[in-house]
């Protein structure tokens, strides 16, 4: 059995239900799931530690075993940490994160590159 982990930026912490977080950076958690066989077999919600560095969210989802970020946005320092550590991540515009995990477990959700990535200092890109 192959399993996979998912975390998706959430601004509530309600599982699947929670809203995305529109940033990577502010989000209130981050909601794991597990996917086994294509489905989702366990929810888990992390807090995101306050940090000094954007980089370190990123190394607690990895050392946490996740293969896939799903968010919003998100800037160019945890951007390049993430592709340097493997991560994949991936933009969503769905509501939830339940809707989140399913669309890209059909396959949809766009692959985020340094293109779509947020200018920082307050700088908008959602």
């Amino acid at each position: 059995m192959n399993a996979q982990k998912i975390a998706v930026t959430a601004d509530i912490e309600n599982g699947l239900n929670s809203p995305i977080s529109g940033h990577f950076g502010h989000c209130r958690a981050f909601i794991v799931t597990t996917i086994e066989d294509g489905e989702i077999a366990k929810v888990e919600t992390i807090p995101n530690l306050s940090h000094s560095s954007c980089a370190e969210p990123v190394n607690q989802l990895v050392e946490l075993g996740v293969d896939v970020l799903i968010t919003m946005g998100m800037g160019m320092k945890p951007f390049m940490t993430a592709q340097q550590l493997g991560l994949t991540i991936v933009r969503s515009g769905n509501a939830t994160v339940g809707d989140a995990v399913r669309a890209y477990l059909k396959g949809l959700g766009e692959i985020m590159d340094r293109d779509g990535l947020c200018g920082g200092a307050g700088g908008g890109c959602h």
